[in-house]
């Protein structure tokens, strides 16, 4: 168990933890979903939020608009010297029930609220990375990932504490109804799942309604060394996607206690 100096969270690593075989619900009756993205980050010598934005625009097919970020006001090597704006968007297209955020390093799609169903989503994704190849600017892929961000509504802490698959003391004090933020990274089957739990959370969905409760907030992350962009297209994209979807899923529904599982009303196949 380690203190992230950088941030007031947490950061439990373990590298080999057993996993937990069950069957997992095809869909959930009560949706406690808020957000999910895909992302992919490559190394390229050209200025790629400057030129993706275009052929995307013209190379995908249904209504689309583009936009610019706040980080775009960020001069360049401010941008590209810290860490945490490396990787953050410069440039938003707006493509039908999907959103894409681009910069220099990085391309994320993420379907807007409500959920799309996973086929409508890994459709997008393929997509979109089939036609990054064709643009010719990424030298290799270091990375992708794939989020699910739920938020499972409750007004009391204590209740929303007690639907998490955890135990947490404190300096001998068991957490049950105390504010906190967890983050624990969980190394499975060569997946890094970033995990973050956060208690009395709210959210404000982009249809205007808001949501409190719960964040459980999963990042499953598969590092790539530095394949080509076509490497990774052929070596059956499509199945990879399902197999990161699949651990994605695995590691939230692991996170869940069965009675939380049955109150939010699996359907299975």
């Amino acid at each position: 168990m380690t203190l992230n100096e950088k941030s007031d969270t947490l950061l439990i690593s373990e590298e080999e933890v057993s996993p937990v075989e069950k069957k997992l619900p095809k869909k959930l009756g009560k949706e406690p979903l808020i957000d999910a993205i895909f992302e992919i980050r490559f190394s390229s010598d050209a200025p790629a939020s400057e030129i993706i934005p275009g052929f995307l625009f013209s190379s995908l097919e249904g209504n689309k608009t583009i936009e610019s970020l706040p980080t775009s006001q960020i001069p360049k090597p401010l941008r590209e010297a810290d860490p945490n704006l490396k990787f953050a968007p410069i440039t938003r297209l707006n493509w039908g029930n999907f959103t894409i955020n681009i910069s220099n390093f990085g391309v994320s799609v993420g379907c807007n609220y409500p959920y799309q169903g996973w086929e409508k989503f890994r459709s997008a994704i393929i997509n979109v990375v089939s036609s990054l190849e064709k643009i010719g600017i990424i030298n290799s892929i270091n990375r992708y990932s794939m989020k699910y961000i739920d938020l499972i509504p409750s007004d009391d802490i204590k209740h929303q504490i007690s639907l998490i698959n955890m135990d947490i003391s404190v300096a001998d004090h068991k957490i049950e109804s105390e504010t906190f933020i967890l983050r624990v990274d969980i190394i499975r089957d060569n997946f890094i799942n970033v995990i973050q739990i956060i208690p009395s959370a709210s959210a404000k969905l982009i249809d205007g309604t808001k949501r409190e409760g719960i964040i459980i907030d999963v990042d499953t992350i598969h590092t790539i060394d530095d394949l080509t962009i076509k490497n990774v297209i052929d070596q059956d994209f499509s199945g990879r996607l399902d197999i990161i979807h699949k651990a994605n899923k695995t590691m939230f529904f692991n996170c869940l206690k069965p009675e939380t599982i049955t109150k939010l009303e699996p359907v299975y196949d």
